[in-house]
């Protein structure tokens, strides 16, 4: 199974073609890296990123 990402919030999407969060259809295969987000309200990683929930984020989108 390949997974995908969405290109506007990098959220790794398991199913469909279609980001569950943001609703872009803007999906990539085209990855690299992984960031698990268990506490976003407490990472200083999230803020960074603009993360706002806990899930599985591409690091890096090639293209």
């Amino acid at each position: 199974m390949d997974e995908t990402a969405c290109k506007n919030c990098r959220i790794i999407i398991k199913s469909g073609n279609r980001c569950p969060i943001c609703g872009s259809a803007d999906i990539t295969n085209k990855i690299s890296g992984y960031i698990i987000m268990l506490d976003y309200e407490k990472s200083e990683i999230a803020k960074k990123l603009n993360i706002n929930i806990n899930s599985t984020f591409a690091l890096n989108i090639k293209g």
